[in-house]
């Protein structure tokens, strides 16, 4: 998987070495960019200073007369960055960014959860099999974890069941979520208030 928030410049006050920006309180958003532009826009963004995740998955791509590993963008057209809030601004004047996901109805940034940001990570950095992205909001149905596997913790909810393997999706708000088919003697149930 590449992450492009693993390169960032930050800048630092000369009195205490501490990021100037650390002190604000930061939230996960989601921008929407122009088709074909995340990874640009992420590299452009995180070099002034911002926090970027875009998520992606090494996948096997056949041609005709060829096969390679890509980078594939999951989630077209968007990427999310860590930010206060005096950074939004930058972020919307962007050239490659469109828009920013907003509430329906809102005209404020939708905040993304950072339990979700980061069930993404482990998903796409961990997922033995192609993650894909289904568009929408999703209603709750039995939340699940996984018990066993290079996936094991993982938690999501259950999509579709079939006699051997059910499909997760794990959410991100306003968003969709992504999603993939696991066993089900590898999966339990569980309740959102248990301790992990």
């Amino acid at each position: 998987m590449v992450a492009q928030d693993d390169n960032l410049t930050r800048r630092h006050s000369s009195s205490d070495g501490t990021d100037d920006r650390e002190a604000r309180p930061k939230l996960w958003i989601a921008a929407y960019t122009r088709p074909r532009s995340e990874k640009k826009a992420a590299l452009e963004l995180s070099k002034s200073g911002i926090e970027i995740y875009v998520p992606v998955q090494r996948q096997l791509r056949y041609w005709s007369d060829r096969k390679k590993l890509l980078d594939v963008v999951i989630i077209p057209m968007i990427i999310f960055a860590q930010v206060s809030v005096d950074e939004i601004l930058a972020i919307k004047r962007h050239p490659l960014i469109i828009n920013i996901l907003s509430i329906p109805g809102q005209n404020t940034p939708a905040h993304i959860p950072e339990s979700q940001i980061d069930n993404l990570k482990i998903m796409l950095a961990q997922s033995e099999t192609e993650v894909g992205f289904l568009q929408g909001n999703f209603t709750a149905k039995d939340n699940v974890i996984v018990v066993d596997g290079s996936l094991r913790g993982l938690k999501g909810k259950v999509k579709e069941v079939s006699d051997e393997t059910t499909t997760v999706w794990v959410t991100v708000d306003l968003l969709g979520g992504a999603v993939i088919k696991l066993k089900n003697n590898i999966l339990k149930h569980y309740h959102k208030d248990e301790q992990d």
